[in-house]
């Protein structure tokens, strides 16, 4: 056997030393970046807030969904899918000879109307959700839904098929009482962790994802909330303004509160698309105290949406598996450009979608049966359960 050169042994030496760091820095921070997971301790400022306390078993919550919408935008599904539902619609881009900010209602179902008027179409939907707290502060329901009128998005939920009505219908109204604030986006990118700064150096700016940072300093921070409010480390949640909130939760802070928050919308020369992506992530702060916002995504579907995947482990699972399916997916659509969708390849890899397919469906469902025992979603959530307890 001819002996090895001294260039190919250096390249093994260097070889062996790389994969060494490498399984060493990746076995060591695998327990550490807690924000792919969430994190944990409470999700409030217990100085400013307390917690809410569910119903017993049986009880129903009064409701109602927040929307607002351009009059181009199609939100019959509300009424469609959502039933009985109460809604408050807003019609953002409302005539310019009718009243100023009139809006019109969309939606239906019981309670369901039009509100009483927007201000100005400015930072997108913060201004409506803004002023139907300020409307309704004395007489708000058990859970305030705040949504945007797309029925099916990106930014809603992978596992419940990124659909804003299969989101609302198991969206539960006990963990949303208990815990104040919940941003109904359960995965954690974009926004967490780490995201918005203020003061940053313009060299740092990502103008693609956060084009809103540039205009985050500390002036423009302490004119948003408050001269007393000190600069957090960073400003982080999941994207992107849809979120419920408990009635009260919002009475927790003063109606004035929110009133200076639509005057600083008002006020500001900051464009709508800026004014809104700052107050954006803004609702955390606002409803929890907290600026870094980023829970965890296992007990976001477990506790609230009854999605229960026994574990973070299993949840990772899933979506590892999606991942999968979607390379598998990803190359078929290639073979099929290729004019190679009669081909053994193409075959095998339609075999396997299906596959995955199937496999994903039925983890799916075992774990929305898992998540129908309300015992099963406190367990797997740390949370304590007396017997007879609901959700």
């Amino acid at each position: 056997m001819p002996l090895l050169r001294k260039t190919s042994v250096v390249a093994l030496a260097l070889g062996v030393l790389t994969v060494i760091f490498l399984a060493r820095h990746l076995s060591a921070g695998l327990g550490k970046p807690q924000y792919l997971y969430g994190q944990d301790g409470p999700l409030y400022d217990a100085r400013i807030f307390r917690p809410g306390v569910a119903k017993p078993a049986g009880e129903n919550y009064t409701r109602v969904l927040v929307m607002g919408h351009l009059r181009s935008e199609d939100v019959s599904w509300v009424s469609r899918e959502l039933p009985g539902l109460a809604t408050q619609m807003y019609t953002v881009d409302a005539d310019a000879d009718a009243d100023a900010g009139s809006d019109s209602s969309s939606g239906s179902g019981s309670g369901s109307g039009s509100g009483s008027g927007l201000p100005a179409n400015k930072g997108h939907e913060a201004m409506v959700y803004l002023t139907y707290i300020i409307d309704h502060y004395s007489a708000l329901p058990d859970v305030v839904l705040f949504f945007h009128p797309h029925r099916q998005t990106w930014h809603n939920n992978v596992l419940l098929n990124v659909d804003s009505a299969t989101t609302i219908k198991l969206l539960s109204d006990a963990h949303v009482v208990r815990q104040g604030y919940f941003n109904t986006r359960c995965h954690l990118d974009p926004g967490c962790p780490d995201w918005l700064h203020v003061d940053r150096p313009r060299w740092r700016h990502d103008l693609k994802h956060k084009p809103e940072e540039p205009a985050l300093t500390t002036e423009l921070f302490h004119a948003l909330h408050g001269a007393d409010v000190p600069v957090p480390r960073a400003i982080s949640q999941p994207c992107c303004a849809q979120f419920a909130v408990s009635g009260e939760r919002i009475r927790q802070r003063p109606r004035d509160f929110y009133l200076r928050y639509r005057d600083w919308l008002l006020a500001t020369d900051l464009d709508d698309k800026t004014s809104g992506r700052l107050m954006e992530y803004s609702w955390q702060y606002i409803f929890t105290g907290n600026f870094e916002f980023c829970p965890s995504q296992h007990r976001c579907y477990c506790d609230g949406y009854g999605v229960c995947f026994a574990g973070e482990h299993g949840l990772q699972t899933w979506l590892a598996t999606l991942k999968e399916k979607e390379k598998v997916d990803r190359r078929l659509v290639a073979l099929w450009d290729q004019g190679s969708s009669l081909g053994e390849e193409y075959k095998r890899l339609a075999r396997d979608s299906k596959h995955l397919g199937d496999l994903l469906d039925s983890m799916r469902e075992s774990a929305l049966r898992r998540g129908y025992d309300p015992k099963t979603r406190a367990e797997e959530c740390g949370r304590e359960w007396r017997e007879g307890d609901g959700f």
